[in-house]
């Protein structure tokens, strides 16, 4: 038997009732990487866990059985209403079949199978799965919008060196879930009727949904009428959705500039509970900044003390939103995101500070001048402003880096490159439902969607930056118990322990990350 067959939980069971030949006529290729697809890393920390984790406390209502994920692999390329409305349809009729449905993702291709489809590639991988997360969250089924329960997989996209079998997405989706979310998870695949053959993949073992759609009548029945396809309910059918091609839209602008980059450099009070010397860390600002270098162009900003936005202005009280700029009064708050960093879920406190509804109860009535690090988006001041009490009121805004005064530029903060510093990294939903931080490298973030960096090069600088980590931890002796809190929490969810050193932490991640980098060329070096 092919090893990549009798590794693969479903394929293996079809090929140990039927043989080789109806493995491939379920749909199995042979992928071009000597080695295995990993199915059981369940502790590679990329794929979004939010909706599926916050459907639970729900409960089944009338469904029976156990929790099901729904998943479908495809190019995506872009994601379209026809997509969506696929995977509505194979919703509704798990719901009518008794499933209890807690979530769904999508599984944008690898480039790979991207270029062997579609020829040359446009954008990078990173760029295709922010794309496919906006029109997630921008579907247009008002009483049914797709953010509330279908997320992004980007596993197959960004962790893999090459195309995989959507058996392999299938397989390693349900460990994931079944290790991070709960034990009795099971991940049931949807095809579109074109691709009707799949539900042999799943005939043995699992379960799946075959969607209709125009064009694919006479497919769906053949397979439909198959006498290897069971009848005990695990294999669905439901009616057509809608017939619309990612091909007959493609030809639409994908920006593939790099901004412009602007790094906020920072003292040893980002580093202060690692208790890094002043020179080191200075030494891995200037060399994130070359490494950034490589990518993008970019430039480096010290906030000097005497920076008008660091110091409030005699006679005003100042509301500090900066971890690094002390205020009269200072607002501990920050975005929180999904693994991956694709979808931002809301404002919170920032981990290990009180609640936000706390922290605004505190402020003095009166007018207030608020201070932020940088504006992006605007939506951290905008929140902040529609949840203070009355009678706080914000006269004024002043933030040391403004993007939003000019075009194509992204900001970003030196800690946020390392693992382990003060407020520093993304503030993270983790599968317990905890909040961590990790800095902006992949896994647990994509820094292209974060600091603008090209979409081909996210593998490439998140390897470059984590050897960078543990070359600074080389000398210190510390390890993941020595990290702060919210940091912690996020590399013991992956699987670390707290005796690991942390040089050993990070060298492990750029390892796993210079092995994926396949023949996909990036645009930097």
């Amino acid at each position: 038997m092919n090893p990549k067959i009798g590794r693969d939980p479903y394929l293996r069971a079809v090929h140990a009732r039927w043989g080789a030949a109806a493995v491939h006529e379920a749909g199995f290729f042979e992928d071009t990487d000597p080695e295995d697809a990993p199915l059981d890393d369940v502790h590679w920390l990329c794929t979004p866990t939010a909706v599926v984790r916050d459907a639970l406390p729900a409960g089944r209502g009338a469904a029976s059985g156990p929790p099901v994920v729904l998943l479908s692999t495809g190019g995506f390329f872009p994601v379209h209403d026809g997509h969506l409305a696929m995977m509505r349809a194979a919703r509704e009729r798990a719901a009518a079949a008794g499933w209890w449905v807690v979530g769904g993702y999508l599984s944008p291709a690898h480039d790979e199978y991207i270029a062997r489809k579609c020829g040359a590639v446009p954008i990078g991988v990173s760029q295709r799965l922010a794309r496919a997360e906006a029109a997630v969250q921008a579907d247009g089924c008002a009483d049914d919008p797709a953010r509330d329960w279908l997320s992004i997989d980007p596993w197959e996209a960004l962790a893999r060196r090459v195309a995989v079998n959507f058996t392999d997405v299938t397989a390693r989706l349900q460990a994931y879930l079944r290790a991070q979310i709960r034990p009795d998870i099971e991940v049931a695949f949807v095809a579109g009727g074109d691709n009707a053959r799949f539900a042999l993949a799943f005939a043995p073992h699992g379960r799946c949904i075959v969607v209709d759609r125009p064009g694919s009548e006479a497919t769906v029945a053949r397979w439909r009428t198959d006498d290897r396809i069971p009848t005990d309910g695990r294999i669905l059918w439901a009616p057509g959705a809608a017939d619309l091609a990612s091909s007959a839209l493609r030809p639409v602008e994908w920006s593939t500039t790099a901004p412009q980059l602007l790094v906020r450099l920072e003292d040893t009070r980002a580093v202060r509970t690692l208790g890094l010397p002043a020179a080191t860390w200075a030494q891995f600002q200037q060399d994130l900044l070359t490494e950034l270098a490589h990518h993008l162009p970019v430039s480096g900003r010290a906030l000097e003390p005497g920076d008008p936005a660091a110091a409030p202005r005699t006679g005003r009280r100042t509301l500090s939103l900066d971890p690094l700029v002390r205020g009269d009064a200072d607002l501990a708050i920050s975005r929180v995101f999904d693994l991956g960093g694709y979808r931002p879920l809301g404002h919170a406190a920032r981990p290990g500070h009180p609640p936000l509804a706390t922290q605004f109860a505190a402020l003095a009535p009166g007018p207030w001048r608020l201070l932020d690090d940088d504006r992006a988006t605007g939506s951290t001041e905008a929140f902040v402003r529609a949840h203070l009490p009355a009678e706080v009121i914000v006269d004024e805004v002043v933030f040391a880096v403004d993007a939003r005064r000019g075009r194509d530029v992204d900001i970003a903060d030196s800690r946020d490159f390392l693992l382990g510093s003060d407020d520093g990294g993304l503030v993270l939903a983790l599968p317990d439902g905890d909040l961590g931080r990790a800095p902006y490298l992949l896994p647990f973030v994509d820094p292209s969607v974060r600091c603008g960096l090209p979409g081909t090069d996210a593998l490439v600088f998140s390897a470059a930056v984590w050897a960078r980590n543990a070359a600074v931890f080389a000398p210190t002796g510390l390890a993941v118990a020595d990290l702060p809190a919210p940091a912690r929490r996020t590399v013991l969810a992956a699987g670390a322990a707290l005796t690991d050193l942390l040089t050993d932490v990070c060298q492990g991640y750029a390892q796993t990350l210079n092995a994926l980098q396949g023949a996909m060329p990036t645009t930097s070096r």
